[in-house]
This record gives C-alpha cells, structure tokens and sequence, in this order.
C-alpha cells in the first residue's frame, strides 16, 4: 500500500498533537508497507490484514467481529469515558466508537509500527488525533515513566483509574501475552503510584493548612520568591544539591575542597552533617510540616550560619522558625502549592513545589538559572548494609530505620548494575524526580554523582570527582547579593488582604456547610426510611450531582487542599456504580437507591471537614489579626 491522502492528513493531525512526536517521525519515514498486506473486499468495512511470511490474518471475519466487538462495548461499556485497547487492527474499530461522544477518550497500544502505518492510510482519524480523544501508543515507548506521564495529565479521568481496564482488540493479538502483560504493569502501577499521590489524611492537610496560616505573618514580613530570584539569578552555573542518602559520607573532602566554585543547596537532614565538617552551603532547605523535622534545626552552630539563607515552604512547623529565629538565623517562607495558599493571591512569595525537598532544591536550582546539577548524597534506596542514611544523620541511622521501614521492592541500581532495594516513598520520589528533569532538561543538564543506590533516569552518572575537574573551575563572589524586605506599607496591603480573604473563606464555608447538610437530611430520608420525605430519589440524587459540581468550582478551590483527599478517594469508589447501564425502570430505580446510600457518608465527612477548616481558620488567623491590630490596620 502507498501512502494516501488520508495518511498525509493523519500524520499532520499526529505533528499536531504534541504526545505523538516520536511516533509522528517514525511514521513519517515509512514509504509502504513490507510485512503486511491488506485485503479490500466490496464492503468497505470487510477490510483484512494478513501477515505476508506466515499468511496469519488478524480477522477471521472482519466485519462480523467489528460489528460485535462495538455492541460488546456498547452493551459492557456504554457509560465509560476512556477506553484501553491493546491492538489497533484495522482501525474501523476505533473510527466508529469515536462517533459516539460519551467516549472522551481512546488508548490503544500497538506493538507494530506498520500497522498503524497501514490503519492511517485506511481511516481518517485525523480530528481525533487533533482533538487528542484518540492516543496510539507504540509498546516500546512505554515504560513506568511514560505511564506516570501519560495517567498524570489524563486530568479529571483520574476518577476513572478503578475502572482501568486493556481490552484485547481481536484473537491475533492473544499471542502477546508477554507485551500485554508489560503494558498491564507499567499502567497498574502508575495509576497506584498517582493514587497515593493524592494522599489519603485530611489529618495532613488541616495541619498543614493551620500551619500555613499562623506563619503568614513571618511569611510576609521576609523577603519574596521573586526578591531572591531577581538578586540572586545566574550568579552561577553550577548548583550541587547534598541529600542524605548512605553515599553521602564518601563525597565530602570533595565537597570541602570544591565547595566555593558551585551554589550548595543543602537539605534539612544534610545541614548539621555539613555543619560538623564545615562546609558551608549557601541555602538549607525544609518542606515537612512535621516537628521532628524542626529538630533539624534545634542546634546553635555560631558563625557558621553567617551568610546561609534558610528556605523554608509556609506550612512548616512554627517550632522550625523558633529554633531559627532563637539563633538570628537568616531565613524566608514560600508558600507551598496547594489551593489555600494559591487561593490567597500572594504571586510575588511564589510557590515551592516536589514531593521531598529534594525536589524542592532542584526546582529553586532552575530558578536560579543554573545550567548545571549535580546530586550527591542521593541514594533513595538502602545501602549495601542495610543503611537508609548517611553515618551522621542527625537523628541516628537506627531511629532512621525505624521511620523509613522495610524495603519495599527492587529497582535499577546507579550505573545499571544490578539492583537495590527501596521504599514505596522513595520510589514515588524518584518517579517524580525523573519527571521533574525530564519536563526541565533544556534549562538544565543535570549528573547524578551519587555514586551509589537507584539509578535517576535522565541524569548523567559520573563520578563527583570527574564532575568536580569539568565544572568547577574558579570561586563564586561571596557573600551573595543581600535580599530586602518588602516596604512597611506593601507589607500592610499584603497582610491585610490576606485576612479578609480568610475571612471571606469562613463565610463562604459556613453557608456550604448548611447547604451540605440539608442535602445530608435529604439523604437520610431515605436511608432512614422516613415517612414524610418530600424529594424523590431522583431529586435526590440531581441535588447530591449539583452539590459535587458546586464544590469542584472556582470558588471554593481553597477547600480543595482538605477535601481533596476525601473526594478523589470516594468518587474512585463510586465511579464503578456511575458507569453502570440501566436497561429498564427497575434498574434506573435500583441505581438511583444505590448512588443515594453509597454517597451518605462522604456526604457527612465533607460536612464535617468544611467546619474543621473554618474551626482552623478561626483559630491560626490570631497572629495575623494581632500584627494588623498592632499596626493599627484593623
């Protein structure tokens, strides 16, 4: 087959469509086809491929099986927004589901590059493609990255992940089993990895929101994101981040010795470490909201902190900012990216992002314009004896254990050599560390010198001395640009429209609150069997629709951070129930029963989770009210 009109027309729809890049310019070099021929018949639906060395075709009646494979899914599958099919076929399959516009999306992974070379030569998907409601996806561009990646941005279908299912487009490809496994796993285990990534205590995010709260004032009153950024930018080209990992410990006379001629962003765990050896980082960094990660500063080390810039997010324990204002340290507050504090509009602090401060380093690393990483200390897997930090971890290596716990799995070992065991956490760590340097990886080269534990994909692993002779080569000016404060009356504004803004959460709260619980009684009505209920179950469950639809608005984003975890989990649960068919009257009546008891407690909890924020509000804007009270604002 040569190319048609038709393919053109695909392959541009392909460029378009930024997932496609790869599969676009291996498209593109395909002149015809070589292993396969397709078999036209007078029906144009009635269309075959067959293997030419082996005479295997992929149907044994192609318009039959297409006819019952769309009522298969039609009568399976009629509700469910995203389709996972393992093969592409000849394509008709897809071109007639996507007529159908309650299929947002379609995902089919094809091993053969040729045979989706001859499906867009048959069948005008272009719109699809465009419209990126149809994905192809070659097997062996997929990978645990590649899955995390592509789950990730699915958006609002990661409500949908328990329902993940790879539908085996025909009988030919039964026959790769081994393919269809691996897909299977990389996808499983993506979509477990982005589940727990939602978190899964409201516990946390309340502390994290009182936290954030009470240290406004401190935040504030420091100095800004942007402040740091415009002072401090490419005053030079090479940032070492240290961690904490067992291989720490090894990289430390080269640290000393080459610590002048590179930025040094130091994390809370490796600070006092390079406080003992006397090297000086230029910023410490913390993002735990948790008082044993306080404890890290809970020392005095005298004119060592002269000229370090302690970073830390807002929602940090206020026991971190005792101990570093006990000893005159020099620091400053970023708001972590979360939806109260993005909610309060304060854009110049900036925000801190990353599941672990390492992450947190890097991104600030790139902020800073710097062209060259380089890790040491960054293991995120136990060492060769059982160790999970280096030798002089502050909290000691056996209360280290503890916290960390048993290994988890295996995974690739630095330099590919062999394996090594990790946590979950950590491995959730590396996942998005990967992810992190492969959205930046042209702002920033980056060398995993760690020279030991799980290998970081899109680094570059050289030796730290190699890294040290090509990159380092003459001191940085010290000390660093000095940071200002913002003027007393931009202070003010800052402070003061921050507090009407959590005021106004509190009265928007408070009237969603007894909208919640109105619908809570309308729901026990029902599930209470109460004689004189005055709303149907149909009423019922459009009001429970409305209100979920109500809390997703803009509005009430600030709420998202302590009922985020609730809702992702308990719509998880219900998307099953949502996508099931009703046939008859009796299964309408069956499903609306269904969805109004399957909804009743998440109902209660977010009731009681939107008074718990406004009970924390209420309490953690008392500094904040104190200082404008003081400054005579309020």
């Amino acid at each position: 087959m040569q190319k048609t009109k038709i393919f053109d027309k695909n392959l541009e729809a392909l460029k378009a469509a930024g997932i496609h890049q790869n599969l676009y310019k291996k498209l593109k070099k395909f002149k015809q086809n070589k292993k396969y021929d397709v078999i036209l018949n007078k029906d144009p639906l009635d269309v075959n491929i067959m293997e030419i060395k082996t005479r295997r075709k992929l149907y044994e009646s192609p318009k039959k099986e297409l006819e019952d494979k769309i009522e298969f899914i039609k009568k399976n599958k009629a509700k469910y927004p995203i389709l996972f099919f393992y093969g592409v076929g000849n394509g008709f399959l897809y071109k007639a589901l996507l007529q159908n516009e309650n299929y947002k999306k379609i995902v089919v992974f094809e091993k053969d590059a040729e045979l989706l070379f001859i499906v867009l030569n048959l069948v005008d998907l272009s719109k699809d493609l465009n419209d990126n409601r149809l994905y192809l996806i070659l097997n062996k561009e997929m990978n645990f990255g590649t899955a995390i990646s592509f789950f990730y941005n699915l958006g609002d279908f990661s409500l949908f992940y328990r329902t993940y299912f790879l539908e085996i487009h025909c009988d030919y490809y039964e026959r790769q089993k081994k393919d269809i496994l691996n897909i299977n796993g990389f996808n499983h285990a993506a979509i477990l990895d982005l589940t727990l990534r939602k978190g899964n205590d409201p516990a946390d995010a309340a502390q994290g929101v009182d936290q954030l709260i009470q240290n406004l004032p401190k935040m504030l009153t420091r100095y800004s994101l942007n402040e740091l950024i415009e002072k401090r930018a490419k005053k030079a080209q090479t940032a070492i981040i240290v961690a904490t990992g067992p291989s720490l410990n090894k990289q430390l006379p080269l640290l000393k010795k080459h610590a002048q001629k590179a930025s040094i962003f130091c994390l809370d765990a490796s600070y006092p470490i390079l406080a003992k050896e006397g090297i000086k980082p230029d910023y410490v960094l913390s993002l735990e909201r948790v008082v044993k990660t306080s404890e890290f500063f809970d020392n005095d080390f005298g004119d060592f902190d002269k000229n370090i810039l302690f970073i830390f997010l807002a929602l940090t324990h206020p026991k971190t900012i005792e101990f570093i204002e006990r000893n005159k340290r020099n620091y400053m507050l970023i708001p972590r990216y979360l939806p109260l504090a993005y909610s309060l509009k304060l854009s110049e602090f900036g925000f801190g992002n990353g599941f672990s401060v390492t992450h947190l380093a890097y991104s600030l690393a790139l902020s800073l314009g710097h062209k060259n990483v380089i890790l040491i200390g960054q293991d995120l897997a136990f060492g060769k004896n059982g160790e999970t930090h280096s030798k002089d971890y502050p909290r000691g290596l056996n209360q280290a254990k503890q916290e960390v716990g048993p290994a988890f799995k295996e995974v690739e070992a630095y330099g590919g050599e062999g394996k090594v065991q990790t946590t979950h956490i950590w491995d959730i760590f590396r996942t998005f560390y990967e992810q992190m340097i492969s959205f930046s990886k042209n702002e920033a080269t980056v060398y995993n010198a760690t020279e030991g534990g799980a290998r970081i994909k899109g680094t570059i692993e050289k030796p730290f001395a190699e890294c040290c002779a090509e990159l380092l080569d003459k001191n940085l000016r010290r000390p660093l640009p000095r940071l200002k404060i913002f003027p007393r009356e931009r202070q003010n504004e800052l402070m003061l429209s921050s507090y009407q803004k959590l005021k106004s959460f509190m009265s928007l709260s408070d009237s969603l609150g007894k909208e919640c619980r109105r619908l809570s009684n309308q729901i026990k009505s029902i599930t209470q069997n109460k004689k004189n209920r005055k709303h149907s179950l149909e009423d019922i469950c459009k009001n429970i629709d409305k209100f979920r639809a109500k809390i997703n608005q803009g509005r009430y984003y600030y709420l998202a951070e302590i009922l985020g975890p609730s809702t992702f989990h308990a719509e998880s649960l219900l998307a099953p129930l949502y996508l099931q068919d009703v046939k008859n009257e009796s299964d309408k009546q069956n499903k609306l029963l269904s969805w109004i008891y399957a909804n009743e407690a998440w109902i209660d909890e977010i009731h009681n989770l939107i008074y718990l924020q406004n009970g924390i509000i209420k309490r953690a804007i008392v500094p904040l009210r104190e200082l404008l009270e003081k400054r005579k604002i309020l």
